[in-house]
């Protein structure tokens, strides 16, 4: 909701009821705050006909403030003409030789002191004892005060207080037409409540204010400690808002900033096993077994019982289930009362706990919590018979006659073989790992030649290099798991080839004889790209070209393996943010790096169209 309080009032602090303080209690300060509500509280309706008012430039004072000239509220003009008898225009009721009711400008329009049901009192645009118009300002011309509306005639405004002189309400705004303020514009996001009850109660009594017109509430000496906060109001649509939250009061502790209220439901009872009772307010609960200190058995049946209130009454789903299991039991009753069973079993028993989980929301469409539901709960229940399972762990990896250790606790190990590979050769693969029989264990080989072959599984493997495209090293990956994505070991070994070979390396890519990072390419202009590179043994190089970056999939390769200077023609495709292009670069010894290639690098471009 756009914010429209721009001058800030002073707090009006009441007196707190009950609780007083003695001599003996914690000493403590004055506590700030404000009560703020989501704007989906109100109805829309009513919220639009406030919003539409606002950025009316016009110039306009609550009655207390400087003055008005008359030209700026000539705001409905002849409007009003049909309502009014036109003998009734410029009436002085109390034969003061001036007119008090329906005046007229000088074209005969009624602008001022309307008197709309002929009682001789103005209901509309009312001209105080100052000049210019102050109360009961009819902004819509529909012959309803919109802004500074004086009820009672006293010549005091009572409702919609237009504070800014912006023409639009800022507070105590009045929109269900019943004379009673329904909440008022804030700063803070949100809007905020005005003469809500809000109540402190804690150890040291209960304490008691009421919010202003902006929705602010203090309370003064409160003694230090731990207090539940709570506040009920009404929205427009008749429903009932509310909040609780507990707070800790310090000595020097003087606000809580906004206290927002919501119509979320809430948990206000727990019976867990008959062992546990508890009584509050929750949106996010959690009780563990440890507290109580009892532990449970295969066999044993753990059931809880939660008690939730709707503010408004809304049906409330609750979805239980038992840690991450499937089948997820849904509980709808009336009663607000939620009960969910479990047994025991001997899979439970594997784990140090069993959890009864549940999310429980009503049918409002908002999830207040998290965004996905709007009070969660949770009960631990610890195993009795609960055994650790062993824990997974590489110990040591045998290649050939090395030997490596791996550090403790360490989930990934990078093995460095020192005795290279014949390029025909091989060399057994030894894994020393403890851990559950039920863990799985394999190997890939990176290049490997034949990708249908299946996967070797176990700790050892007979690597062969034959196996594999020639490569200046040669790397097996080797993972053993329980969980493949929670608890795993990985093991990369790399074991260098028998040879005095080297690779080719790209050294960098020019466009037109420019460094490729420094041009602005032109689409549907032609452009020399060479690849730069280094080859220690002087053999015949291959180069190829693809684009990359955000350029699409499709179509990304500029030349296949072959010279490496080629002339691109560059396209409106290639005219988007982060566009690269790659050189690969391969030499005649038939041994690569990686898959196919030595070396690859990529080098970004600026194409413009």
């Amino acid at each position: 909701m756009k914010k429209a309080l721009l001058i800030s009032f002073a707090v009006s602090a009441l007196t707190a009821c009950g609780g007083g303080g003695s001599e003996s209690e914690p000493s403590g300060g004055q506590v700030l705050g404000s009560v703020v509500a989501d704007a989906y509280l109100f109805d829309d309706k009513a919220l639009a006909r406030v919003n539409s008012r606002r950025g009316t430039n016009y110039s306009a004072e609550n009655g207390e403030q400087g003055e008005a000239e008359l030209a700026t509220w000539h705001v409905c003009g002849d409007a009003y003409n049909s309502l009014v008898n036109p003998s009734l225009y410029n009436q002085d009721y109390n034969n003061d030789g001036v007119a008090d009711t329906n005046l007229t400008d000088d074209k005969g329009n009624l602008y001022f002191n309307i008197d709309l049901n002929g009682d001789k009192l103005a209901e509309l645009n009312t001209l105080t004892s100052r000049e210019g118009i102050y109360l009961n300002v009819d902004m819509t011309c529909d012959a309803k005060a919109d802004i500074n509306i004086d009820k009672d005639f006293d010549g005091i405004s009572d409702l919609n207080i237009d504070v800014d002189g912006d023409m639009v309400a800022d507070r105590l705004i009045d929109i269900d037409g019943d004379g009673e303020p329904d909440f008022s514009y804030t700063d803070s996001d949100g809007v905020s409540l005005a003469g809500v009850k809000v109540l402190l109660q804690g150890k040291y009594g209960e304490f008691e204010t009421v919010t202003d017109d902006n929705g602010k509430f203090s309370f003064e000496r409160i003694p230090t400690g731990s207090y539940t906060l709570k506040a009920d109001d009404v929205a427009l649509d008749g429903s009932n808002i509310w909040t609780r939250t507990i707070v800790e009061i310090e000595e020097f502790d003087d606000s809580i900033g906004a206290f927002r209220m919501h119509q979320d439901p809430i948990i206000t009872q727990v019976n867990v096993n008959n062992e546990s009772h508890q009584k509050g307010f929750w949106q996010d609960f959690s009780w563990y077994s440890s507290d109580i200190e009892t532990e449970y058995a295969v066999g044993d049946s753990v059931w809880v019982e939660v008690t939730v209130e709707d503010p408004n009454n809304r049906p409330v789903v609750g979805k239980f289930s038992v840690d991450s299991d499937l089948g997820t039991e849904e509980v709808v009753t009336g009663s607000g009362v939620y009960q969910y069973q479990h047994t025991i079993t001997a899979k439970d028993a594997d784990e140090y706990m069993v959890s009864i989980m549940a999310e429980l929301s009503n049918d409002d469409g908002f999830f207040g919590l998290n965004g996905m539901t709007d009070v969660m709960f949770g009960a631990q229940f610890m195993m009795a018979d609960y055994v650790e399972a062993e824990e997974l762990e590489v110990e040591t990896v045998t290649v050939g006659e090395e030997v490596f250790d791996n550090p403790p606790d360490s989930t990934y190990m990078l093995v460095e073989v020192q005795k290279p590979i014949a390029i025909d050769g091989s060399v057994h693969i030894d894994i020393d790992v403890t851990g559950p029989d039920e863990r799985l264990a394999e190997f890939y080989v990176v290049g490997r030649k034949d990708l249908f072959d299946d996967v070797p599984t176990g700790d050892s493997y007979l690597f062969d290099a034959s196996a594999a495209y020639p490569q200046y090293v040669y790397e097996v990956q080797y993972v053993t798991y329980i969980d493949y994505l929670d608890e795993r070991e990985e093991v990369v070994i790399r074991i260098p080839l028998d040879t005095e070979r080297k690779p080719a390396m790209v050294d960098n890519l020019l466009i037109d004889g420019v460094v490729a990072t420094d041009v602005m390419a032109r689409v549907g202009h032609t452009y020399q790209l060479k690849a730069l590179y280094s080859d220690p043994q002087n053999d015949v190089v291959e180069c190829r070209f693809e684009k990359g970056g955000n350029h699409s999939a499709l179509d990304s390769v500029i030349s296949d393996w072959g010279v490496c200077e080629v002339d691109y023609t560059f396209k409106a495709e290639d005219a988007v943010d982060q566009f690269n292009i790659t050189a690969l670069v391969r030499n005649s010894d038939g041994i690569v790096t990686w898959d196919n290639h030595d070396d690859a690098k990529w080098y970004d471009v600026s194409v413009t169209k």
